[in-house]
């Protein structure tokens, strides 16, 4: 059975944005400077907080152990789950622009992360050039991202999901994880929230899934048993 994801925490070297969430070449300079001003290891219970919908930008966030999750809320006050974010991943550049957050990332369980504080981030950028670089590639993921999802929501119900669980494995596997067998850190209504599906959907394909031999489930532990047949199920567009 694999393990929850506040078991995983990213190791750090120098520097608790390197490793993953920041290029292993910096120099030493902009090591030094990266580690001057990173606030390390804020932790958070399930469904608390990292920052709210509308709030003041306050820094660029990374996980380092557990999962948080996404979400924006219409203007009746109806939550839709954007995107899940693993440890090593990033999030917060959707306040750079207005200098306010678009939308509020929450704790999907115990996590920890750390903060390149706002104050320090323009500074930061000047003095250390790669750093800039890396930021503005993921700025560009995040809005390439967004694209898909887009693209996703008009596709039907088994292709959803399984373009979710692809998406899934493949961010795993860039992390470090087992790509083939981990645990959903969504319950089944937060995939449907995410998917445009409703509950009994998402149950009733999970289990068409497992019937083709595609995947294995219990509960919210999924075991990919045919990587190529999910892939093939979204007509190659997956590479």
């Amino acid at each position: 059975m694999s393990q929850s994801f506040k078991d995983f925490q990213v190791s750090c070297n120098n520097c608790n944005l390197d490793t993953i969430c920041l290029p292993r070449g910096l120099s030493g300079e902009e090591t030094e400077s990266l580690n001057s001003v990173v606030k390390n290891n804020s932790t958070l219970q399930r469904g608390e907080y990292i920052y709210r919908q509308g709030d003041s930008f306050k820094g660029i966030i990374a996980i380092k152990s557990g999962t948080a999750k996404q979400i924006t809320s219409d203007s009746d006050g109806h939550e839709h789950i954007l995107d899940v974010l693993l440890p090593g991943e990033i999030a917060g550049f959707d306040g750079l622009n207005k200098k306010k957050y678009n939308c509020s990332v929450v704790a999907l369980e115990q996590m920890s992360y750390c903060e390149l504080p706002s104050e320090n981030f323009d500074i930061l950028c000047q003095e250390a050039p790669t750093i800039a670089r890396e930021f503005f590639k993921h700025y560009s993921e995040c809005i390439g991202g967004l694209q898909d999802q887009i693209i996703s929501s008009k596709r039907p119900a088994d292709e959803k999901l399984a373009l979710f669980l692809i998406n899934l494995s493949e961010r795993l596997n860039r992390l470090g994880f087992s790509s083939m067998s981990f645990t959903l850190p969504l319950t089944r209504q937060e995939m449907g929230n995410h998917l445009g599906m409703t509950l009994e959907t998402v149950s009733r394909m999970l289990q068409h899934f497992q019937n083709e031999g595609l995947i294995k489930v219990q509960r919210k532990y999924i075991e990919i048993k045919d990587i190529d047949s999910l892939k093939s199920l979204c007509h190659h567009d997956v590479d």
